[in-house]
């Protein structure tokens, strides 16, 4: 009733040339052709919330430019019903934000406001429909933090639907190699090296997702979530479990049993995020309970957590994706074998994971030493933080058509480079073009140069 009855009160205190000084009225009038007949309606937006922000005794009010002009007429509105009708309501304070790029929030264009009659707004059903309800819902809360706007981006929704489809294949994997004897989430009796480091990473996943959960932080768990699935579960540790899976009996049966109460649990943590597809995929998994939403939340164990075992594997990885990282360097495909010395002080690790590093950095043999050996030339080097890696190049290409390669690369950055020097050496061309572009021709220029100091060192190191 008071915000009906104030609505009647200003109705009767504004006029309509007033509202039509209103420059965001006036932009919406030009912008839906409303000058010839402007809808009687259309004049009341206005004075109804003015209503809406007095009815409600607002006493500050967050706006973006754009709806400045709308703020300051409510003020108007308010100072005349004080004066004709006494000192009875609060004059509301307006707050613009600091950052000026919160000013005005921009649609998906990044020029306008978001608007339906511009056609740059973001229908949250088109989206869904597109992409699915739990992408757009880890979309928003990914990378977000309290207090900061997050503008919408479509890659960001594709990159959300891309970890459902990743933690959907997952689970496929886990079906098609889950025997019948597996009916409930156990762990086995006996657990393998990599078995207790995936192990003693969920249960850090457990108590910092739950800390982070608790205090709001919404962001950070979901980002967490995200490495935890899409890097270790899926990236690495079903790679290192393929080969016992394979090989059937008990290994087999005690990997299958891990990928269960990993995957199972870990989609307890996510549900929050993603609740359809965590959901749909919990019920095709091993489980007990009726629904995932009402399922017990997991907490962290001190009886799952191996330090050993975690630092052992992670000394592993680390190896691994530096000679992964190598090879890719110099282009060398996965199908060339090579010969891998590894050299450190802690050889017990290196040679628990033995098999792990022939099989997935492509060895086809793996020494492993407490001390370099005597002659390195013609070796590669890879370091990690506790070992040091050698590899013969001649293993690894064809050392005279890698030189014609990067011969022929290197022809070709210095004659970009010749080219962008000669044009910034135009006078013309400095004091004429605008400032970012000629930055940017600098910034090629940089660019050049070292991609040809790279290719220099690259040639260096094959006539060694």
């Amino acid at each position: 009733p008071e915000l009906t009855e104030l609505t009647f009160y200003y109705m009767n205190l504004v006029t309509v040339s007033r509202v039509q000084r209103n420059p965001t009225v006036k932009a919406e009038i030009q912008m839906r052709n409303f000058e010839a007949s402007i809808p009687v309606g259309f004049f009341c937006y206005p004075i109804s919330q003015a209503a809406d922000i007095t009815a409600f005794r607002a006493t500050a009010v967050p706006v973006g430019e754009d709806q400045l002009p709308m703020l300051e007429q409510c003020k108007e509105i308010v100072h005349k019903f004080n004066s004709v009708y006494g000192e009875t309501l609060t004059e509301p304070q307006i707050i613009l934000p600091s950052n000026k790029a919160c000013l005005r929030l921009p649609g998906i264009d990044g020029k306008a406001k978001m608007s339906k009659s511009l056609g740059n707004g973001v229908d949250p059903l088109e989206v869904i429909d597109q992409y699915g309800a739990d992408a757009l819902r880890f979309m928003l809360v990914t990378g977000n933090s309290p207090g900061n706007d997050t503008r919408y981006m479509d890659e960001k929704v594709k990159a959300a639907r891309n970890f459902a489809n990743k933690i959907w294949n997952a689970t496929r994997f886990i079906q098609m190699n889950l025997s019948d004897e597996i009916t409930k989430i156990e762990l086995p009796e006996t657990l393998a090296t990599e078995d207790k480091w995936v192990l003693t990473l969920y249960n850090d996943l457990v108590k910092e997702v739950t800390d982070n959960l608790e205090k709001f932080e919404l962001g950070v768990a979901s980002a967490k979530l995200y490495d935890f699935i899409w890097d270790i579960l899926c990236d690495w540790y079903i790679e290192l479990v393929k080969s016992r899976l394979q090989a059937g009996g008990e290994t087999a049966l005690n990997a299958q049993k891990v990928l269960v109460y990993v995957m199972a649990n870990t989609l307890k943590l996510l549900h929050p995020f993603m609740p359809f597809i965590t959901e749909e995929i919990w019920q095709a998994l091993p489980h007990e309970g009726r629904y995932l939403i009402s399922a017990e939340w997991p907490e962290y164990q001190d009886a799952l957590h191996f330090p050993e075992a975690e630092a052992a594997m992670e000394a592993v990885k680390d190896a691994i994706s530096a000679i992964r990282a190598r090879r890719a360097e110099m282009n060398v495909p996965p199908s060339r074998k090579a010969q891998v010395i590894l050299v450190t002080a802690q050889p017990e690790n290196y040679q628990l994971g033995a098999h792990f590093i022939t099989r997935m950095a492509y060895a086809s043999e793996l020494t492993v030493l407490t001390a370099a050996p005597a002659d390195l030339t013609g070796m590669v080097t890879v370091a990690t933080h506790d070992a040091t890696v050698y590899m013969p190049m001649a293993e690894l290409v064809d050392i005279a058509k890698e030189l014609e390669r990067i011969a022929a690369e290197r022809k070709k950055a210095e004659e970009n480079l010749r080219r962008i020097e000669a044009k910034l050496a135009n006078e013309s061309f400095t004091s004429r073009a605008p400032e970012n572009v000629v930055n940017a021709e600098r910034e090629k220029a940089e660019k050049a140069r070292a991609l040809i100091a790279k290719l220099d060192a690259s040639a260096a190191t094959m006539k060694l």
